[in-house]
């Protein structure tokens, strides 16, 4: 009697343990994406003081970006993935009316790699429907997809540069705050530290027997803000050097004094105190919205018989 009791209770839970473990049967993804930046800083934006928030987006500035990304489920619900992504930042004074931004008529853009990971809470789990689209059949909707959280660390390296008479030039090297000189700020490395956070949503492009034996594809959309850590994404932070541009001309060169205040305004040493440039008490953001096609390789079966 025990012994059929032990083997009915087997069978009773064996369906549940099986959906438990579904899930490590196909644990690894890999995926390739494109997509638009936005940036979140100093120049350019709405017509209101600059900020690294959402309400100061500007679809004028919108450029692009592309991804690679390695996927891995830790959990029933969590994921953790590696991204690898470049993209193209920008910012324009002549696209805000914000009288204050846009009479420094500055402007940049930058490229962008990232290295980052992210770990991910799916929210909405996916539903495996039926394999074929029987009419009048109940059960679980034929439309797969899940909703997802996500949150992570990375790097980037960044490099902004302006245009003059055609030319792009390299801001950095330019000190175009006066870095260097006796009053002015320390210079910037091109590195920094980036919090990437938001939403993703993900639908099955196909499913059933034919992916356990040979992968599955979905197409998957994430929208994040990427937080970082410094201010000189558009290569402006702090205060017009207090001697002007005429003596960052003399120190680093003419374009260097024309990057520095391309208005003409702060171009002597006029002015007593130190003029705003930027605000260096908000960080540099941008968000990034990728589009990736997903590809789940099927589980290899070692140490079955090939029938």
């Amino acid at each position: 009697m025990q012994k059929v009791f032990i083997l009915l209770l087997t069978i009773l839970l064996l369906p549940a343990f099986y959906q438990a473990q579904k899930w490590k049967r196909q644990r690894k993804e890999y995926s390739f994406g494109l997509g638009a930046t936005n940036f979140l800083g100093d120049l350019g934006g709405r017509n209101q003081v600059g900020t690294d928030g959402f309400m100061d987006f500007e679809i004028k500035a919108t450029r692009y970006a592309a991804s690679l990304g390695y996927r891995y489920q830790i959990g029933k619900d969590w994921f953790v993935k590696g991204n690898f992504i470049y993209a193209r930042v920008s910012g324009n004074d002549n696209l805000t009316e914000e009288p204050a931004r846009a009479r420094r008529q500055l402007h940049f853009r930058s490229e962008i790699l990232e290295l980052s990971v992210q770990l991910e809470y799916m929210l909405i789990k996916q539903k495996s429907g039926h394999l074929y689209r029987l009419r009048g059949v109940r059960g679980k909707k034929w439309f797969r997809f899940e909703v997802y959280l996500l949150a992570g660390i990375g790097g980037i390296w960044y490099d902004p540069k302006s245009e003059r008479d055609g030319e792009w030039k390299r801001l950095a090297p330019l000190n175009t705050e006066g870095q260097g000189l006796e009053g002015g700020p320390g210079d910037y490395s091109g590195f920094t530290a980036v919090i990437p956070y938001g939403i993703g949503i993900r639908r099955n492009l196909s499913g059933g027997a034919r992916s356990r034996h040979f992968g599955s594809w979905s197409i998957s959309l994430e929208l994040t803000l990427r937080k970082t850590f410094s201010d000189y994404l558009d290569d402006v932070s702090t205060d017009y050097y207090l001697g002007g541009s005429d003596a960052i001309t003399a120190a680093y060169g003419e374009d260097a004094g024309y990057f520095h205040d391309p208005s003409g305004l702060y171009n002597d040493d006029r002015f007593k105190v130190p003029q705003q440039r930027g605000d260096k008490t908000d960080k540099d953001a941008y968000m990034l919205g990728i589009i990736s096609i997903n590809y789940k390789p099927a589980r290899r079966r070692r140490n079955l018989p090939k029938f």
